[in-house]
């Protein structure tokens, strides 16, 4: 059964919100997934996460109502439907260029007719045929427009059946034009980058997702139109909140340390 909550929020017009999960802990995954969000990523990109460790978060996250989506380490069709066998409510694929990358793509993802993907998947809680009745409709497909290549073609990748969203890499689309990975959203450039690519998705009827670092990168998310906002990362807030912690709890042992010494004498 898919977990349909991202889905829904965007099909009744709000704004989803998701939280970007670095690590491979499966109670960590399942403490993200009971908190709200409407989804997580996992990224097997940029991680050391394995087929097993995701396969053993998606476990964890299936009961939390949230939708699940594997960021795969690359346009492989093999590695995208072990994914989706695992359970994966859908997949992000990275460095999609062109049309017929997103094509490829689109075949590991659905099932015939209109893919390619074998059946067979073993975690579902549905029967296989009810499984396979309803997935090309429920799972979920997201490209990532990450180079001049791509963006240049995001009018026709938008327009390739079977994809449900345009996903851009703010720092490699910087590094493809020359630029140093600086995710400046107030840069003129950029923010013409990213209106071209949601304008591209939504005149296709596609949706548009983004990774937003504060809350003014948020704002102006929200403004270019953005449908999905990823405003968390596992490691993030991790830090955020180990860093909190430990400069408060400074500062009230400095603030104290003259009294207790005055109670100790």
């Amino acid at each position: 059964m898919v977990n349909l909550r991202m889905r829904e929020k965007l099909e009744s017009g709000g704004i989803a919100i998701d939280c970007w999960l670095t690590g491979t802990s499966p109670s960590n995954a399942e403490v993200i997934g009971r908190l709200g969000f409407d989804s997580v990523v996992i990224d097997m990109q940029h991680t050391m996460a394995s087929f097993e460790s995701v396969a053993h978060c998606i476990l964890a996250l299936s009961g939390t109502g949230t939708t699940v989506i594997v960021r795969v380490p690359g346009n492989d069709s093999s590695m995208i439907q072990r994914v989706l066998d695992a359970g994966a409510d859908g997949i992000m694929c990275p460095l999609v260029n062109t049309v017929d990358e997103a094509k490829a793509f689109v075949d590991a993802v659905r099932y015939p007719p209109l893919g390619k993907r074998s059946v067979g998947a073993y975690r579902t809680s549905e029967s296989i045929v009810d499984h396979f009745r309803r997935a090309n409709k429920e799972i979920f497909s997201i490209v990532q427009i990450e180079t001049i290549e791509a963006l240049a073609n995001a009018e026709d990748i938008a327009a390739v059946d079977g994809l449900d969203m345009l996903f851009p890499g703010p720092g490699d689309l910087a590094v493809s034009h020359g630029g140093d990975p600086i995710l400046d959203f107030a840069d003129e450039h950029m923010a013409a980058w990213h209106e071209r690519i949601v304008e591209a998705a939504h005149a296709q009827g596609k949706w548009a997702g983004l990774l937003t670092f504060g809350e003014h990168d948020i704002a102006r998310a929200i403004a270019w139109g953005y449908d999905l906002l990823c405003p968390a990362m596992e490691g993030g807030l991790l830090v955020g909140g180990a860093t909190h912690t430990l400069r408060t709890t400074g500062e009230l042992i400095l603030s104290g340390a003259g009294q207790r010494a005055r109670t100790a004498g």
